[in-house]
């Protein structure tokens, strides 16, 4: 299967957190997502790349807080093909340019999500995600699909990543972004049907009124398997409506309405695109929370999956 081939079809794909840098088991099993590696509704594995932050925005460094997504690759290119995140700011050019060249030629990887900054005022020495997906295009690597994030709940900033000195609203910074080469692009988790149709809806009019043809944006949801990880996906800007929020903290089981909860808001979000004329590429992306979460997630997509290659 060729990612790039198939972003016009509806694809799915699984995003899992790689082992930890310092996990003793990494190398010797996939853990915690056997089904998923063997799942036919799956057409890819999405790795992201985690890091610590330590300093100031003037002075900061970024440190992997897991295996590198390359790394374990290796162990999902058996059953999966692999989309590798790397967060391109934090190395300089030349160090992100051969990093791709070997993730392609040694690895065989033909995803990539490019990444920028964790924070707008970090200060970096590595290129920006629009000069990151010219310096992979540059290195004419064939049949490579190149991705970036997309936040439908991110409040306007300032763009100058962007080449505008304005702030831009998320879709321009799809738009952009598919301008420069940009494949598709991968959702924070939604919890909020209204932004996401409202975001897409906008972007669609805007590559409409420039004759740009739209680059596929995956649709990501999770179930939350606890109090706990809610708090977490907060904290990594996650956005619960208050009326969502309360609804799962006062059920009696939190895991099964976040269940329930994710698949009303896709539903939503489908439903709202269909209702609106809304015909960009669609795909779905599925995250798995926690290496206990597998059974929870599948149940996940087993609940959208019909409705949406149907859709």
């Amino acid at each position: 299967m060729s990612l790039k081939r198939v972003l016009k079809d509806k694809p799915v794909i699984y995003e899992i957190v790689p082992p930890r840098a310092n996990s003793s088991r990494f190398g010797t099993e996939l853990r915690g997502v056997e089904m998923v590696m063997h799942d036919r509704r799956i057409d890819a594995i999405n790795i992201p790349e985690l890091i610590n932050r330590r300093g100031t925005s003037e002075k900061v460094q970024y440190s992997p807080a897991t295996i590198l997504p390359e790394e374990y690759a290796l162990l999902v290119g058996e059953f999966k093909d692999p989309i590798v995140n790397i967060i391109a700011p934090r190395m300089t050019r030349a160090s992100f340019q051969r990093r791709v060249l070997r993730a392609v030629e040694e690895y065989g990887i033909k995803g990539f999500v490019l990444v920028g900054k964790e924070r707008h005022d970090d200060v970096l020495p590595g290129p920006n995600v629009l000069e990151a997906l010219d310096l992979v295009r540059e290195q004419k690597v064939e049949d490579v699909a190149l991705g970036g994030i997309c936040i439908f709940t991110r409040k306007s900033r300032g763009g100058g990543d962007y080449g505008f000195e304005s702030n831009l609203e998320e879709h321009r910074r799809m738009w952009v972004k598919g301008s420069r080469g940009c494949d598709f692009a991968t959702s924070q988790i939604n919890f909020d049907a209204s932004a996401a149709a409202d975001c897409l809806t906008s972007y669609q009019d805007l590559c409409e009124r420039t004759d740009v043809n739209p680059m596929t944006t995956f649709l990501s949801i999770s179930a939350v398997p606890t109090q706990s990880i809610l708090s977490l996906l907060e904290r990594l800007d996650v956005f619960f409506p208050p009326k969502v929020k309360k609804r799962m903290l006062q059920a009696s089981d939190i895991a099964k309405e976040s269940v329930q909860v994710a698949t009303e808001v896709f539903m939503e979000i489908m439903e709202t695109l269909e209702r609106r004329h809304v015909e960009i590429p669609i795909g779905l992306q599925v995250e798995q929370i926690g290496v206990t979460s597998e059974q929870l997630t599948l149940e996940l997509l087993e609940n959208v999956y019909t409705e949406f290659k149907s859709a």
